[in-house]
């Protein structure tokens, strides 16, 4: 399995987007777990990450310096910090997250009957 999902011409592509953006392979990684139209907890964010909490401060610290998310207090819990994408970190995690979720060429070995059978089966792995 970790070959089929890290296959050099699939992840090539991401770090060259990463590169380009000029952030590092972590950065992109938390980008793609953010959503687009709200804030998240950051330790919501670690733990989606399966990371920990301080590596995720460096994380939004590095995003606050580029001007891609904001980070705030809970509005309803001043003690839990929130973090929330900028208009600018918006359009790089879509693009970030569409490049992520977009298959590696060889699934296009698969026929159209193969291809539905392992998204079932893909599916029952993760529920």
């Amino acid at each position: 399995m970790g070959e089929l999902v890290h296959l050099p011409e699939h992840l090539d592509g991401v770090r060259h987007s990463l590169a380009e953006a000029g952030l590092r392979p972590g950065m992109g990684k938390a980008l793609a777990k953010m959503p687009l139209d709200q804030a998240i907890p950051m330790r919501d964010l670690a733990a989606a990450l399966r990371c920990d909490n301080s590596y995720i401060t460096a994380i939004v610290d590095s995003f606050e310096e580029r001007g891609i998310a904001e980070r705030r207090a809970h509005p309803t819990d001043r003690r839990i910090k929130v973090v929330r994408l900028t208009e600018a970190g918006v359009l790089l995690a879509k693009g970030i997250q569409a490049e992520m979720a977009e298959p590696p060429a060889v699934f296009d070995r698969l026929t159209k009957r193969e291809a539905i059978q392992l998204r079932a089966l893909l599916r029952k792995l993760t529920e």
